[in-house]
C-alpha cells in the first residue's frame, strides 16, 4: 500500500480544522437565533449590547477562517471547480458582513460556510485516494 506524500499528510489537519472553523459557522448562524429567541424578551433587554448584536462575532470570525482555509485550500494542485468553491464561499462571506438585511446575511455566511466544508471535505477525500 502506498502512503501519501508527507506534504499532503500534513495538509489534513489544517483540512479539519477548516471543516471544523466551517461547522462553527453554521452553528453560530443557525443555533443563535433560536437561542436568543427563546429567552424572554425581559431577560433579552437586560443582555449587554455586545450579546444583542452578533456582527462582531461574524467579523472576527471571517480573519481566522481566510487565513486557514485560503492557503491550505489553494496550495498545491487545486482544480479549477476547486478554486472556484473557495472564492465562492469566501465571497459569500466576505458578502455577508455587508448585506443590509439580518436574513440576506444569514444566507451568504450559512451558503460561505457550506461552501467551504464542501472545498475541504473534497480536499480531504482527495488526499486519502493519493
Amino acid at each position: 500500500m502506498e502512503s501519501s506524500p508527507p506534504q499532503m499528510r500534513s495538509e489534513a489537519p489544517w483540512h479539519r480544522f477548516g471543516m471544523g472553523l466551517s461547522v462553527l459557522c453554521l452553528v453560530h448562524c443557525i443555533a443563535l437565533p433560536w437561542v436568543l429567541a427563546s429567552v424572554p424578551v425581559v431577560m433579552l433587554a437586560a443582555l449587554p449590547e455586545g450579546l444583542r448584536e452578533n456582527e462582531w462575532l461574524h467579523a472576527a470570525l471571517i480573519l481566522p477562517v481566510l487565513l486557514v482555509s485560503g492557503p491550505v485550500l489553494l496550495r498545491g494542485n487545486p482544480g479549477h471547480w476547486q478554486i472556484g468553491l473557495a472564492l465562492a464561499a469566501f465571497a459569500a462571506l466576505i458578502g455577508g458582513l455587508f448585506i443590509g438585511s439580518e436574513v440576506g446575511e444569514q444566507a451568504l455566511t450559512v451558503t460561505g460556510a457550506a461552501l467551504l466544508l464542501a472545498a475541504h471535505g473534497a480536499r480531504l477525500r482527495r488526499l486519502h485516494r493519493h
